[in-house]
This record gives C-alpha cells, sequence and structure tokens, in this order.
C-alpha cells in the first residue's frame, strides 16, 4: 500500500493522479490518498495536516491521525510494514518524514517530495545491524530507507532545507538518497517521479 500525502492548502485531489503512473510499477498495490484533518487557515477550500507557522507541535498534533490510517490499513489488508510506503508533497513530505522516522510501526520506505525534516531532534541513531541490514535485537532501532526529491529553485520550501535533512539524517545513521531537480520550483515533475517510483521498487516487496 502506498500512501500519498497531499501538502499545505490542497487536499487528496491534488496527488490522485500520481496513482496512475506509480501503478504501472506495482499493478497490485493499493493507494490511499487521504485528506489533511484541518481547514487551511489561509485557503478553507484545502486542507493543513498543521498550522504551518507551528512546525514542532503541529507534526505531532497530526501525527497520530496518519499513523493510525497505517496501522488500520496494515490490520485490514494484512499487510507488514514493511509492504508499506509512505509518501508526500511539502506539507504533506514533512509529515512523510515526521511520522515514518517516529511511529513504532515504521513503513518500509519514505519519500518526501519538496519538503523538510521539522522534528529529528528526539530521533536516537540507528541501532541497525551493519552486516544484516536488520535489527539483532529488540532493543536495536531501525528506520525505512528515506528518498529526498527537491526542486532546485523552490521559493517556498527552500532547496537548502532538503540539504540539511541529509545531514541530519546520515547523522542517525538512516540510509537517505537525494534528487536534487535542476531548475524546479515548487512541484513534482517526471524525471523526479520516475526517479521516487525506482527508489519504491528497489524498496518494496515485489
Amino acid at each position: 500500500m502506498i500512501f500519498i500525502l497531499h501538502g499545505w492548502g490542497a487536499d487528496g485531489a491534488d496527488l490522485a493522479d500520481l496513482a496512475y503512473p506509480i501503478s504501472l510499477r506495482f499493478p497490485g498495490a493499493a493507494f490511499f490518498v487521504p485528506n489533511a484533518p484541518e481547514p487551511c487557515s489561509m485557503n478553507p477550500a484545502g486542507r493543513q495536516w498543521f498550522d504551518i507557522e507551528d512546525r514542532v507541535n503541529g507534526p505531532a498534533k497530526a501525527a497520530p491521525i496518519i499513523e493510525n490510517a497505517l496501522g488500520n490499513a496494515a490490520s485490514e489488508f494484512n499487510l507488514p510494514p514493511n509492504a508499506m510506503a509512505l509518501t508526500g508533497f511539502s506539507q504533506g513530505g514533512m509529515m512523510s518524514l515526521h511520522c515514518g522516522l517516529h511511529m513504532q510501526g515504521k513503513p518500509g520506505v519514505i519519500v518526501s517530495f519538496s519538503g523538510a525534516l521539522l522534528v529529528h531532534k528526539t530521533l536516537p541513531k540507528s541501532t541497525e545491524s551493519a552486516t544484516s541490514g536488520s535489527p539483532s535485537n529488540s532493543s536495536d532501532i531501525a528506520y525505512p530507507p528515506v528518498q529526498l526529491v527537491h526542486g532546485t529553485e523552490d521559493s517556498v520550501v527552500p532547496f537548502v532545507l532538503m540539504q540539511e535533512a541529509q545531514t541530519i539524517l546520515e547523522e542517525k545513521g538512516i540510509e537517505v538518497e537525494t534528487v536534487a531537480r535542476p531548475g524546479l520550483a515548487h512541484g513534482i515533475d517526471p524525471d523526479g517521479l520516475t526517479a521516487a517510483i525506482d527508489f519504491l521498487a528497489r524498496h518494496l516487496p515485489v
């Protein structure tokens, strides 16, 4: 199952068209493209995961909604966490990173388009076994692989935030791949989407 979380001021329909090109690579996948829980503070016709001014407490407040959705989907479809992907654009990308890294039943892979890593100081370093690629005991901490896709000309969520997130994730021992899209503003282009689909294919079970 592939979750796609929309950006601030949009809704699920904004990214629903991404399901088709992804499904060509994953014909057996289910897609969940939900609406965020709150009306957008600047655009009541759209939705927001959290108030954009509250970048510390906002993600933590919204996280249980997404985490419960993942848990319910895993139960309903009898899927292990590693068969689920958490992806998102802009504020949805921020929430994908936040939930995917903080929640207990972590997804198999995370993709953030034009997002940012907002809350990271509480993330412990990975203790994943370097030789086995999986936790060696119940106290070990393993994170899913992360891909960050970002336009170099993004004036809404600046490109430098991708670079900052990469540095932090690598310091935590998290596998991270970055895809810089030269000349791209705040959006998802075909090459970035193709890179994301390839990344999902490398990390989701066939």
